[in-house]
């Protein structure tokens, strides 16, 4: 049976669940692939002594990872960019495969890592929606098909952040601070909740999706913090959840990158997709739509994919992610056409709507649906809440701009784009 002796940088949480999985389930990898998993050698700046190593040469210089002749794959688990792509990058000159969960370095710097040693594997998928086989399913199930769209629920933070937001009604400031006390949001949650997460996720899925180089400046990206709970219920009262999304989609104008809030149909699966937990909708020519589903982080969750492309290498159908071919142009924020949520707060004035409704139709802007309630007691400033028909988003800013213009108007007008994921 042979033998495969791995390399691990890093001791973090990840790292950890990989050794956990070998130790716990070594008898049933070795049964279903035939293929003896050993950890020859562990780097990391810091020991850990608690943790069960199973055996592996333990020290902290990273080079030894790829130049020890025990080690047969490098597992990159430090996180981080520079180090860690240096690492990779070492690592596959020397002709060491290499799988790693960083999602930042291989959207980042994929084009040059992919070809820097084609010969020599280089897997990821731990980097992209953490247990969920999305890479797999894209490069392997799905492969005879064209891809028209990619729509995901891809950062655990922003999405428990949202469905606390909607089951309990709390602030966006009070769901967060809840989510860093539960270790799901970061003591600076800026990467997550600013969407930045997510666009390397996204980078990656279109790139192996569109057969296209990697271009994480192409994406545009929003984050969550500007979503309120009055928000989420007027979305609720129009039939629609808001979740943070990532969409690569083929357009008759051009390939959308972007990374955003949006209003999903309630009765879609996407949308009920809670807490944690992650999700990708996959839209092809022949499969049709497909959806994955499952945790997006953890230790041993990441861990599960990380060992997944281990024994891929290992069986030899390990062989390196297609070279990225085409440099795309992605279609400009302002030239997406899809629907709109708008929350204008307005004095009670009459004839407000009317002259709202008239600055959107001015620019052609269609009315769908719109919700204006009584003021209560004592209130001066109601909301108007109106969804849109389709509309190119340039078209939508110049109207809004002329809405802000009316004296009624007395605040920031919301603005959530809609995705029917038809």
């Amino acid at each position: 049976m042979p033998s495969v002796g791995l390399g691990i940088a890093g001791l973090g949480t990840v790292a950890q669940g990989v050794l956990q999985i070998i130790g716990r389930n070594h008898r049933i990898i070795l049964e279903r692939t035939g293929i003896d998993l050993r950890v020859a050698r562990v780097a990391s700046r810091s020991a850990k002594p608690d943790v069960d190593l199973l055996g592996a040469q333990f020290g902290a210089d990273l080079d030894m990872l790829y130049r020890d002749p025990a080690v047969d794959i490098v597992l990159e688990l430090i996180g981080g960019e520079d180090t860690a792509r240096d690492l990779i990058r070492s690592a596959l000159m020397a002709g060491k495969p290499v799988v790693t969960a960083n999602k930042a370095v291989i959207a980042n710097s994929g084009n040059q890592l992919l070809g820097s040693n084609a010969e020599v594997p280089l897997r990821f998928e731990a980097a992209v929606a953490g247990a969920i086989p999305i890479v797999q399913a894209v490069q392997q199930g799905l492969v005879a098909n064209q891809f028209e769209h990619i729509v995901g629920i891809i950062n655990g933070t922003c999405n428990y952040i949202l469905t606390a937001m909607a089951q309990q009604g709390t602030a966006f400031d009070d769901a967060l601070r809840t989510a860093q006390e539960l270790g799901y949001a970061e003591a600076d949650p800026t990467f997550d909740v600013g969407g930045i997460d997510a666009a390397h996720k996204l980078t990656i899925l279109l790139a192996l999706a569109f057969d296209a180089q990697f271009n994480l400046p192409g994406v545009y990206v929003e984050g969550i913090s500007h979503v309120t709970p009055a928000d989420i219920r007027y979305a609720g009262e129009l039939g629609y959840c808001i979740k943070h999304v990532g969409i690569a989609r083929r357009s008759a104008d051009g390939v959308e990158a972007r990374v955003h809030p949006a209003l999903l149909p309630a009765e879609q699966l996407l949308a009920n997709v809670n807490d944690v937990a992650n999700a990708v909708l996959v839209k092809a020519d022949a499969a049709g739509h497909t959806l994955f589903s499952g945790p997006g982080a953890g230790g041993e969750a990441t861990a599960s994919a990380v060992l997944a492309d281990v024994l891929a290498i290992a069986a030899g159908s390990g062989a390196r992610q297609a070279q990225p071919r085409r440099a795309l142009e992605y279609l400009p924020i302002e030239e997406i056409v899809t629907a709109y949520y708008l929350r204008i707060p307005t004095r009670d004035e009459p004839g407000v709507f009317a002259r709202v409704a008239n600055a959107l139709s001015t620019h052609g802007i269609s009315i769908e649906a719109a919700i204006q309630k009584e003021p209560r007691a004592q209130q001066d400033v109601v909301d108007i809440v109106i969804l849109t028909g389709d509309s190119r988003e340039r078209e939508v800013d110049a109207a809004l701009a002329e809405v802000r213009a009316l004296p009624q108007v007395a605040g920031e007008i919301a603005r959530i784009r809609v995705e029917s994921l038809e």
